[in-house]
């Protein structure tokens, strides 16, 4: 970004982006990699760019898992090591700009370390939006965990998940795509998540 970017302490900020797993392991190379999911970043993109622009919260979260990550005795190894726990080439260039980021290694970014407490501090929080992946595990463990968390704490905040800036992978036979999706929609909004199919429906 050539544009000057003027960030405001966590304690003042009012909005927070999340983008989730949009790393190698997830999009170029690994057991649960799906190039296909890479077609989201154009409109990721314009969702950063905008919350850097006003100066409000941006952070990265990332799957990162070793030999001796329990989670892989249900998943197949996938995000394994630093390089597949890398955001993407065409992410990592607002990365630098990220107020922090996380590395986890569960499907709920809430458990990474670190997360909840700074989640406490943003006292002036009234909307978090998350984009990335994948739409079915990790973004809606997120989603649902978040608005159970801010619930418990009695603040207000809206969460929003734009439909065309999250997606999952697709395994023929075995993980489809549209069905996962639409079922994940399903259980947000049940669960008080809000969804758009842009940002450009969020006042």
């Amino acid at each position: 970004m050539k544009e000057q970017v003027i960030k405001k302490n966590i304690t003042e900020m009012e909005e927070a982006v999340f983008l989730i797993d949009m790393n190698v392991g997830f999009c170029e190379k690994g057991a649960l990699a799906d190039p296909s999911i890479k077609e989201i970043v154009p409109n990721i993109i314009p969702i950063i760019r905008e919350e850097l622009m006003k100066g409000e919260g941006f952070f990265v979260v990332n799957d990162k898992h070793t030999k001796n990550s329990v989670e892989l005795k249900r998943y197949a190894e996938h995000c394994m090591g630093d390089e597949e726990s890398q955001t993407i080439k065409e992410l990592s260039v607002y990365e630098q700009y990220a107020d922090r980021t996380f590395y986890k290694n569960s499907t709920c970014a809430l458990f990474a370390p670190g997360m909840m407490e700074m989640l406490m501090e943003m006292v002036s929080l009234k909307r978090v939006v998350i984009v990335g992946c994948c739409t079915d595990i990790c973004i809606q463990n997120f989603a649902i965990a978040l608005r159970n968390f801010f619930d418990e704490l009695n603040m207000n905040v809206e969460i929003v998940v734009p439909k065309n800036a999250v997606e999952t992978f697709h395994i023929p036979g075995v993980h489809d795509r549209k069905e996962n999706n639409e079922r994940a929609y399903t259980v947000m909004e049940n669960t008080g998540v809000r969804l758009v199919k842009t940002m450009k429906e969020v006042a």
